[in-house]
């Protein structure tokens, strides 16, 4: 076969030249030259080894000219997230001058001003007590209790009556006298700084200053993983060593549950919430880190895991703490001090204190062994002495132009210090992933004496006397959790003699007793609907306790203490501790699932009863305080378990499914 390509060429027809004047098809218009490509040669640059400069092109100056109506805010979108944060009164006012022909620009002038915030500060809620649901008066056996004859409820027993009437004066104080949503954060250094530069969420400033305030006043007091005046002094100036648009994007997320203001905040689903986007915008620059330790990161990646512990997923939160913790060694929190830098010396002090008691309430309550195989070797200083080292967050009640200190070094001391005690309960008690280890007798003396020896040591201000603040409170509470969880009568590791079973028996029955006095007094004063996650622990164990005893009684059974329940009384506590979840279901996802499952152990009657002063099942899906469909992620085990039992029967997401499964089969 020829295969000369030549003869194939050659039988081509050959092509003439067209005509003169014959048509032309329009072919495709030649590409102009752009001003845009290059300012010095256009296309010969490049061959000629030449600097282009290029101009933006037409997409991108449409993107930059997005971005810049983006950032551009408008007194509608200033004026819509005002809206969000004020009062019914002072939302119907601005309706009132849009009504009028009053312009949105005037309209935000007069808010910025504070006018109408003013009349919101100084108009809060005026009831000063709460009653107790179902039956008012508080069960005559806890009366004897040592915190019934404490400032704080002589101050609430002297509600109502004439102002010249006998009374302790430290009852009289607003701090004693008011619940603690009454009062303002006071901080000047807050209130001149601009949380919007550092996050892209929101550049309402308002908005976020006013959850830094409320997470300052609610969870810092139990949480605190940094210092919170360096962290505000340089988030006014700018310094990015002790602020960072990780931390604040984080710390935002988890203010969100804190604050009262933040519509929907349990929904951390629905990418339209506050809630959502902080959480989201966090989690996204977590992961442009780059790789530099800084100390910021260590703060934030445990204040995710806190976000990601009230939803649920504390599985994959966990993840973000123990980082920081590796972050944490990298940086040498945990070592002595080796630069000349004191304030950065006593920033990592700081830490490594809080990062090693948030990671023991992740053991603690989770089942799991320490996390720190020691305390840091930082000593805490003495607060008097140098009150700086802790800060001070300080509050304003209304009518009163005293600031009361919340006695946050005293507190945080204190708690550091029993939380050590417990991180050695964990060490004790959880050992890998086998079951809980039963304490000896012996073993189970000595944490009672060192949580006895800790509470002679606490200072005035923390004592049964003048415990005042929630978190005053639940350091009370922790120790008659304890006691009441270890449970030593069902200890078989060693043989107990009579003598040391009536002992413990006792000892039980004295802390289910203080327990309860503890957290009515904490309704009276406070309410149940402020945040508070702590709260969860203590309802469920104490409404699982009265559950319990309320089932025995029922069925005409004797039981330990039977002498001193009723019905009535044990009925009154349960509903007591469900109202206390169902108001905190409205802050936290976390609170509405457990509520669901106690729930779903209350007998037909008791249902029928506890329905009658908190909503179990509403027919309106929109205002039920928890989704079923989001999964629950969660090692978290509910405190209907001992802490020497298996919490497998506990964990809240086995109960969860369990739960599920059998309304399924229903």
């Amino acid at each position: 076969m020829d295969r000369n390509p030549h003869r194939d060429q050659q039988a081509l027809r050959p092509l003439l030249p067209a005509p003169a004047g014959a048509h032309k098809e329009p072919g495709h218009p030649r590409k102009g030259l752009r001003t845009n490509a290059c300012e010095n040669c256009r296309t010969p640059c490049v061959a000629r080894d030449t600097e282009c400069k290029y101009g933006e092109t037409e997409a991108r100056q449409i993107r930059r000219r997005y971005q810049q109506l983006k950032e551009k805010r408008t007194a509608h979108e200033d004026l819509y997230e005002m809206l969000q944060v004020m009062s019914e009164r002072d939302a119907a006012d601005v309706f009132r001058r849009i009504r009028g022909g009053a312009k949105a620009e005037a309209i935000v002038r007069h808010v910025q001003e504070g006018s109408l915030l003013l009349e919101l500060s100084l108009s809060p809620e005026t009831r000063t007590r709460y009653e107790f649901p179902y039956v008012p008066t508080i069960p005559p056996a806890l009366m004897e209790s040592v915190y019934f004859r404490s400032h704080i409820f002589d101050a609430i027993r002297k509600i109502g009556s004439p102002p010249d009437s006998p009374t302790n004066i430290v009852a009289r104080q607003s701090n004693y006298a008011m619940p603690l949503y009454a009062a303002d954060m006071v901080d000047t250094a807050l209130a001149e700084a601009k949380p919007s530069k550092w996050t892209r969420v929101s550049s309402n400033d308002l908005l976020l200053r006013k959850l830094l305030e409320g997470y300052f006043t609610y969870e810092y007091p139990w949480q605190f993983l940094f210092h919170k005046d360096y962290f505000i002094e340089d988030m006014l100036s700018g310094d990015d060593r002790f602020c960072s648009p990780l931390l604040v994007n984080a710390l935002l997320a988890k203010a969100c549950t804190c604050s009262r203001i933040v519509p929907d905040s349990t929904k951390f689903w629905d990418p339209d919430t506050l809630t959502y986007r902080f959480l989201a915008e966090a989690k996204r620059l977590w992961e442009l880190e780059d790789g530099e330790p800084k100390l910021t990161t260590v703060h934030a990646g445990c204040l995710i895991n806190a976000a990601m512990d009230v939803i649920g997923h504390d599985k994959l939160g966990i993840a973000y703490a123990t980082k920081a913790l590796s972050i944490a060694h990298d940086l040498g929190v945990f070592r002595a001090p080796l630069t000349d830098d004191q304030k950065m010396n006593e920033a990592k002090a700081f830490t490594s204190w809080g990062i090693a008691s948030w990671l023991t309430v992740q053991s603690y309550y989770f089942f799991k062994p320490p996390y720190l195989s020691r305390p840091p070797p930082h000593p805490l200083p003495n607060v008097e002495i140098d009150s700086k080292w802790y800060s001070e967050v300080w509050l304003h009640y209304p009518n009163d132009e005293l600031l009361y200190p919340m006695g946050f070094g005293f507190n945080m001391k204190a708690l550091c210090e029993l939380r050590m005690i417990m991180r050695d309960i964990c060490a004790v008690s959880f050992i890998g992933d086998e079951a809980p280890q039963k304490m000896p007798w012996s073993q189970v003396l000595g944490f009672q004496a060192r949580l006895q020896a800790w509470c002679e040591e606490l200072p005035a201000v923390l004592s049964p006397k003048s415990l005042l603040y929630p978190s005053h409170i639940k350091l009370h509470v922790i120790i008659m959790l304890f006691d009441a969880q270890l449970s030593p009568v069902e200890n078989d590791g060693s043989p107990l003699s009579e003598h040391q079973r009536a002992a413990a028996r006792d000892i039980t029955a004295q802390a289910i007793a203080q327990l309860e006095a503890l957290l009515r007094i904490y309704y009276l004063r406070h309410g149940f609907e402020s945040y508070d996650s702590m709260l969860l622990v203590h309802l469920v164990h104490l409404g699982n306790v009265a559950l319990t005893r309320l089932a025995r009684l029922e069925r005409n059974q004797e039981y330990e203490g039977h002498k001193h329940d009723t019905v009535e009384s044990l009925r009154s506590t349960l509903i007591l501790c469900l109202k206390g979840l169902y108001d905190q279901s409205k802050n936290f996802y976390l609170s509405g699932v457990v509520l669901g499952v106690m729930k779903n152990r209350l007998s037909a009657e008791n249902q029928s009863l506890v329905g009658q002063y908190i909503t179990l099942k509403d027919p309106d899906a929109d205002s039920e305080p928890t989704d079923r469909s989001q999964t629950i992620i969660s090692d978290y085990v509910i405190p209907v378990v001992n802490l020497n039992e298996d919490p497998q029967a506990g964990r809240l997401a086995n109960m969860v499914h369990e739960f599920g499964r059998l309304s399924h089969n229903d």
